[in-house]
């Protein structure tokens, strides 16, 4: 059965001096109030109860105002959350700065290189206060679908940050796709890049450990690494895009050629797995960063074989149980022909960055 209607209860009240003189006033009450009626019928009209009642009304519009008042100031803060509004106060409670968060195109991206360790180095750069990465690898630049969505696009895979902050992506296929310099150069021409190179032997054979345990999740086998790599059983094949990814000089000359080297800083990527701290601290200082990484901030973990993340100085974050896999073991006369094969291009590599990685050479 439907619930009727609130009602409204005419309440008498009479021969108050408040009123100045006598005669009687109607007030309108809820018919919540009628249990007042019902429950004290003969003190009703008497002067002390009206008022008892008025100072219950009253008191109650006060706790309701109240609580009003402070779901509008919720309210108000998430509306600012969605603005992304962060305001600062001095000691006087007065606005000091108010910056407005925001989802901006990258300052710095981490370029490449494929299996040299992009994903740990982002993720110890994110340590300090003052740098937002992108979760995802965003592929922007080297998928055409995605280009042609637009730098808007892009922008909102980004994460929130503040005009002081810097934000950075991760795509390592950006190094060795053919239009991408010209693309990031055209998005922002003062774009800082960070390439992390490691022996390019020890790369491949990383690169193809990582190839084959997603083949064999798929149930799929894969062809043994002797029989990728070599043509006719003794020739590097070089059509094989694993092994020209490690052939660096090639494409960072490429880089180099649309963005001027200050621009560009190569990190060690064999260091950044025994010793990470001097690594990150030159990439501080490459973008403009104070020092607020320290060497306390890593975590060496011996059964994963590399350093984590220390947060507060107990709390550890690692990497997911994809990196630092087992790499399979390789017959040592390919893994001869594949250092002969870099040796030339390595030193090429040394003299491009003004640095000798000493790789091995035989």
């Amino acid at each position: 059965m439907l619930s009727k209607e609130p009602k409204l209860v005419l309440i008498k009240a009479t021969k108050l001096k408040s009123f100045g003189r006598r005669r009687s006033n109607s007030f309108w009450f809820p018919e919540g109030i009628r249990f007042g009626k019902r429950y004290t019928t003969k003190h009703i009209y008497t002067k002390r109860l009206y008022i008892l009642w008025l100072l219950t009304l009253l008191f109650l519009s006060f706790l309701i105002y109240n609580f009003l008042a402070y779901e509008y100031q919720i309210l108000h803060i998430c509306h600012n959350n969605i603005h992304r509004q962060q305001i600062r106060y001095d000691k006087n409670g007065e606005i000091e700065e108010r910056d407005q968060l925001d989802r901006r195109l990258p300052k710095c991206i981490i370029i490449g290189v494929r299996k040299c360790g992009t994903r740990a180095l982002l993720e110890f750069l994110s340590i300090h206060p003052s740098v937002k990465k992108a979760s995802d690898e965003v592929h922007f630049f080297d998928d055409n679908s995605k280009y042609s969505l637009g730098f808007d696009w892009y922008r909102k895979q980004m994460p929130y940050s503040l005009p002081n902050e810097v934000t950075i992506e991760k795509s390592p296929a950006y190094f060795v796709t053919d239009s991408v310099p010209q693309r990031i150069y055209q998005m922002n021409a003062s774009t800082k890049l960070i390439i992390i190179v490691r022996d390019p032997v020890t790369r491949l054979v990383s690169d193809y450990a990582q190839l084959a345990a997603n083949k064999a999740n798929k149930n799929r086998q894969m062809a043994s690494f002797e029989d990728l790599i070599l043509v006719n059983g003794d020739k590097i094949n070089t059509s094989y895009k694993a092994i020209r990814i490690g052939i660096y000089a090639m494409f960072y000359s490429r880089w180099t050629q649309v963005f001027p080297k200050s621009q560009v800083h190569v990190v060690d990527g064999d260091r950044l797995v025994y010793d990470p701290f001097p690594e990150v601290q030159k990439v501080e200082q490459f973008l403009g960063l104070s020092h607020r990484i320290s060497r306390e901030n890593f975590s060496y973990n011996s059964t994963k074989g590399f350093f984590c993340v220390r947060f507060n100085g107990t709390s550890d974050k690692c990497l997911n149980e994809s990196k630092g896999r087992r790499h399979p073991q390789i017959d040592p006369q390919v893994i001869q022909r594949l250092r002969r094969f870099y040796a030339s291009h390595n030193r090429l590599f040394y003299q491009l960055v003004g640095k000798d990685f000493g790789w091995p050479e035989f």
